[in-house]
């Protein structure tokens, strides 16, 4: 499981954001509440993360608090 993820914000384009972790871009969907809360690109981000893996997807969810993930 990936827990958490810090990096550098690649790119924004909600919901979903780009985060290079050494090399590797990984595609996290975000709620609006931890997007507004970003730093600007090129900065590094940590996100606390959910991955949720279904039949026809598979997901990885980030947030900036735990309360976020929580809910």
């Amino acid at each position: 499981m990936i827990g958490r993820l810090t990096g550098t914000l690649a790119e924004k384009t909600p919901p979903q954001l780009l985060i290079d972790v050494g090399g590797v871009g990984y595609v996290v969907d975000v709620p609006m509440s931890s997007f507004y809360n970003l730093p600007g690109l090129g900065e590094k981000v940590t996100l606390l993360t959910h991955f949720v893996v279904r039949e026809d997807a598979q997901v990885l969810f980030g947030f900036l608090t735990h309360d976020e993930r929580a809910t």
